[in-house]
């Protein structure tokens, strides 16, 4: 038997329905506003954007040039997650433009030592695994704070955790630390909330790991070159030239 058609008013009926399904869906989108925070993930990149997904089947913008770094590389890959504050939202199309803050290290823990480089709007774009200076602001029994250079107030200070500054266990932070000392620092963390994880131990051990890096590679390289020296045919020998038996005839 073959199905029945549906009849007008069930078509009605079905086309009320789409309606107010798709009416809901766009009373679902989120409404957005300049200044608002938001954590983010990049979905696509573009010649000068990049696209990240804001949930909801909805998507911000980063201007490509604020994501990169200051060797000319981009910081972030599709999957990378981002904190990021709505710069503005597009009163027609209702795009939201974003203006990156954190960059979160990958989940296989790669990061590189590259320097915290500016945001758009002259704040440093803060790098999970990224090398950053700052200001001791405070010492405590349990680490001391450091105000990152660019930034200011409470959003961009972190704490470096005693077993993070690099000091003998048990040692008391004031001999070692004072206030208002220039100090570098690797970005362990940003949790959501904006507390940044500090370390100078990390930081150390990373240059310490570069430099035995680069030295293992020369050394490479060089015992590549004496194989090369080693292998290589001995030069004929000299059984004399015509200047030679000349001089022998003028000794004699």
């Amino acid at each position: 038997m073959s199905p029945s058609r549906p009849s007008a008013a069930s078509k009605e009926s079905f086309a009320s329905l789409f309606e107010q399904s798709e009416g809901a869906g766009k009373q679902r989108r989120r409404q957005y506003h300049t200044g608002e925070t938001v954590e983010v993930t990049v979905v696509a990149i573009a010649r000068e954007a990049v696209f990240a997904d804001l949930g909801g089947k909805q998507e911000g913008m980063f201007e490509r040039a604020a994501l990169i770094d200051g060797e000319g590389k981009l910081r972030v890959a599709v999957g990378s997650r981002v904190s990021a504050v709505v710069s503005g939202v597009d009163s027609g199309t209702g795009q939201v433009r974003l203006t990156p803050v954190v960059v979160r290290a990958s989940d296989d823990g790669a990061s590189s030592l590259s320097v915290a480089a500016p945001a758009a709007g002259g704040a440093p774009l803060l790098v999970e695994g990224a090398r950053v200076k700052g200001k001791v602001t405070g010492i405590e029994r349990y680490g001391i704070f450091v105000q990152i250079a660019g930034t200011s107030g409470r959003s961009g200070r972190g704490l470096v955790p005693t077993a993070e500054t690099a000091t003998p266990r048990a040692a008391d932070l004031k001999k070692h630390f004072t206030v208002g000392q220039e100090v570098e620092a690797k970005i362990l963390s940003v949790d959501e909330s904006g507390k940044i994880r500090l370390s100078i131990s990390a930081l150390r051990a990373d240059e310490e790991r570069g430099q035995f890096e680069s030295y293992a590679k020369a050394e490479r390289s060089g015992d590549a070159g004496d194989k090369g020296a080693k292998g290589a045919k001995p030069a004929p020998r000299n059984f004399g030239t015509l200047g030679d038996l000349l001089a022998k005839k003028v000794k004699r």
